[in-house]
This record gives C-alpha cells, sequence and structure tokens, in this order.
C-alpha cells in the first residue's frame, strides 16, 4: 500500500453466536447473517472461517465468509472490535455457510 494512513482492510460475513450449557457457542436462534470489518484498531488476528469476533455491542460472532475491502469502501460497514480464540464447529453453521 503506498499510502502509510491505510491498512488492510477485510469485510466479514458472520452470525451471531450465543453460550450453550455446555460453554460452546451456537448460532443464535432466528439469526440472519451480517457484515463487519475489519478497523484500524482491530486486535488479534483471523484464523478461520468459524472463529467467533467481538462486536463494539460486546455480540459474538462466528465467521462465514472473508473477502477483501477495497480501503475506500469500509465506512459502508461496522468494524469488529476484536478476535477471539473461541471456534464453532462447521457443521453447526453449514446452513449459512457459501456453497
Amino acid at each position: 500500500m503506498a499510502d502509510s494512513k491505510k491498512y488492510e482492510t477485510n469485510l466479514f460475513t458472520g452470525i451471531v453466536v450465543v453460550e450453550d450449557v455446555s460453554g460452546k457457542y451456537i448460532p443464535k436462534q432466528d439469526s440472519r447473517p451480517n457484515f463487519w470489518r475489519t478497523g484500524k484498531h482491530t486486535r488479534g488476528q483471523f484464523k478461520k472461517i468459524g472463529q467467533v469476533f467481538l462486536t463494539e455491542n460486546n455480540l459474538m460472532i462466528a465467521v462465514l465468509s472473508k473477502e477483501k475491502l477495497a480501503f475506500n469502501k469500509r465506512h459502508n460497514f461496522t468494524a469488529l472490535q476484536r478476535w477471539t480464540d473461541r471456534q464453532v464447529d462447521l457443521a453447526l453453521l453449514s446452513e449459512w455457510l457459501p456453497q
């Protein structure tokens, strides 16, 4: 990137997840996929599909897909706050995962 003020931006499709009684993350009932992006102050690192991140509103989101986002389009999407090391079983996300 030529401009030192720019940073890599990615767009993530994700779904809200909640903890079940055993502490595993599962999709929240009646949730629908939505979009978030990495921001300049996003902490942590994306590793793989199913990873959970925290939004600025303290929602836990499981990643369904990732794509590059043009830097100048970043303001169209809300930045995610931080990545966690938690993971959702892909079998639980199968109905929302791209085919």
